[in-house]
């Protein structure tokens, strides 16, 4: 007896899903064996040949640069046909002055103090070096603690005091002969009359 074939669920959510196991996929995929992705093409140039390598930047030739109108007026003003709007005009589309790139400044050539002394650095000049002997010895935290007991010392002889010392008139006068106390201790009024049962010895 022929069994019908069990219906495939389009719906992620309605899938069962099996302990330790993904969840099943609802649609057909390639096999096992297929590799997903585009596969990279790897040039001639290694990472190597890049960091171990300069390449300067090549203005495009093709590119011209905009045009320099404040030429174009000065050139209108000397020929004497920049007084009016229409002269302007019509010089520019007759003459033409661009503007100059980065590369006429570098044609040029700009003055370094590199290429006067190649031995110039450029930069801040660090300080004395740091001695590994002494860093990995803790000698620097020995001078710091030593720095802050010296600190300490001045602090406390400068907040010290000078202790006050007395005279006998000066202990005389501190000196309070007591006042005696004449109060009577409270009693309630049906003891007042009662004496003590308790003798000391």
């Amino acid at each position: 007896m022929a069994t019908k074939p069990q219906k495939k669920h389009t719906n992620p959510l309605l899938i069962p899903v099996e302990i330790g196991k993904p969840r099943p996929a609802v649609v057909d995929l390639p096999p096992s064996d297929h590799v997903y992705g585009i596969k990279s093409e790897l040039d001639g140039e290694g990472a190597g040949a890049v960091i171990g390598g300069w390449v300067e930047h090549q203005p495009n030739a093709a590119s011209m640069p905009g045009r320099d109108f404040k030429k174009l007026n000065r050139m209108a003003l000397n020929q004497g046909q920049g007084v009016t709007t229409q002269q302007i005009s019509s010089f520019r589309k007759r003459h033409d002055a661009r503007l100059k790139g980065g590369h006429e400044s570098a044609k040029q050539g700009v003055s370094l103090p590199s290429s006067q002394d190649p031995a110039f650095a450029y930069g801040i000049k660090s300080g004395p070096r740091t001695s590994m002997e002494q860093l990995m010895t803790n000698q620097y935290l020995r001078e710091f603690q030593e720095e802050q007991g010296k600190k300490e010392d001045q602090y406390q002889m400068a907040v010290r005091r000078i202790p006050v010392m007395h005279t006998k008139a000066s202990l005389g006068h501190r000196f309070v002969e007591p006042i005696p106390d004449q109060s009577v201790p409270f009693k309630m009024k049906k003891f007042a009359q009662v004496s003590s049962k308790i003798t000391n010895k």
